[in-house]
């Protein structure tokens, strides 16, 4: 009778955990991956590499790809001060630097340095003329870089290199 008790209460113990914490599984991280634990749907901690128990019912890791996000563009055109059309091209990259402010800045955060060295790029070349672009294209660069680093750190990334490979302002033809 005692032992037919005790069984029942075990398992009711195992069933009950079962229904409020979920199954206990392990998850590994990489070396260039990082992550928050979140428990009970508030963060806990961040987390580095290595193997990881957690309950699938309370406990949930948010894993983020640290290696540098790749951004290629080519042929954007944009309007400049002067009402002229330019055409450009940039290539840069950024990497995950803070991982609580990446998983926060949006809901897919490698999309973040494309959408900020876009933004930044279009922002300076439209309040720049074709002359001032064809005289001092690494100024203009440099404004660039300037308006995106704040702007990709505020969002948990470190700007690790940008370049304008192409800067040109085609000549427009008029037919009469």
């Amino acid at each position: 009778m005692t032992f037919t008790l005790f069984c029942f209460v075990f398992l009711l113990g195992v069933m009950a955990l079962r229904v409020f914490a979920g199954w206990l599984v392990s998850a590994t991280l990489v070396e260039y991956q990082r992550g928050v634990l979140f428990r009970r749907g508030f963060p806990a901690r961040e987390v580095g590499t290595g193997r990881y128990r957690v309950w699938t019912g309370i406990e949930k890791i948010m894993i983020v790809d640290t290696r540098p996000v790749q951004v290629s563009y080519e042929n954007q055109a944009v309007v400049l001060r002067d009402g002229a059309a330019a055409v450009y091209s940039l290539l840069g990259s950024a990497r995950v630097d803070d991982v609580r402010k990446a998983l926060y800045a949006a809901s897919n955060y490698n999309h973040v340095p494309v959408f900020v060295l876009l933004c930044c790029a279009r922002l300076v070349l439209n309040d720049c003329t074709g002359a001032q672009i064809m005289a001092s294209r690494d100024a203009v660069a440099e404004q660039i870089i300037n308006r995106a680093r704040p702007r990709l750190a505020a969002a948990g990334f470190e700007l690790l290199s940008f370049r304008l490979t192409e800067v040109s302002i085609p000549q427009q033809r008029i037919f009469e």
